[in-house]
């Protein structure tokens, strides 16, 4: 089987992405409409949320439900020297940390400025919220948009003959992890890829009835 398909950026798939809901845990949709594509991520869009189960809605406007990220970037409090600090992505950001500076060794409280962070975490780009598609692989996450998004990626793990041609560095299959690829792992990431597409449609099933 050859791989042949358009090397689409995952943010080709995020249009609509299945989410948990953060009000009551069940099932919920993430649609977005594109205004400027771009890649990795599309600006000037507008996303809305909606649970299939409590019928909750939010904007994307309103809350960040994600990992954030904060970054330090000044001089130094006693000798001016630069100081540059990031900390690990968190759901829980804090106000200041104590750093040491590596020129005079004398360390202080510095004031943290905190961004929202969206690599390689099983969430959605717009709102942050837990990604539904996502199961455990040997203590790895595999994590899907949505069913489209699974299919493609599924029919790239099951080619043994993968076309290069038309790759770039923001491409989905470019940035996949080295497990992923592996032929070795092929069989294992099949079953568990049609165990989500299972799982997800017998979901769907029951919260239409």
């Amino acid at each position: 089987m050859r791989f042949t398909q358009p090397a689409y950026p995952t943010v080709y798939f995020s249009d609509k992405i299945w989410v948990k809901c953060p009000d009551c845990g069940d099932i919920g949709l993430v649609e977005t409409e594109f205004g400027q594509y771009t890649i990795p991520y599309s600006r000037h869009h507008t996303s809305t949320f909606s649970c299939t189960k409590c019928g909750s809605t939010k904007k994307s406007d309103e809350k960040w439900f994600g990992y954030v990220q904060g970054f330090v970037g000044r001089s130094c409090g006693f000798c001016g020297s630069q100081i540059s600090y990031t900390t690990e992505p968190t759901k829980a950001p804090f106000d200041s940390v104590t750093i040491k500076c590596n020129s005079c060794k004398k360390a202080k409280d510095y004031s943290l400025n905190w961004y929202r962070y969206k690599e390689n975490m099983p969430t959605d780009p717009y709102f942050g919220l837990e990604l539904w598609l996502q199961i455990d692989i040997k203590d790895k996450i595999l994590w899907l948009y949505n069913i489209d998004h699974l299919n493609y990626l599924k029919n790239y793990v099951a080619s043994k003959l993968r076309e290069d041609d038309g790759r770039h560095k923001y491409s989905m299959i470019t940035n996949l992890p080295q497990w992923i690829k592996s032929a070795k792992n092929r069989d294992l990431i099949l079953k568990k890829i049609d165990r989500l597409k299972n799982e997800m449609n017998r979901k769907m099933e029951d919260n239409t009835k």
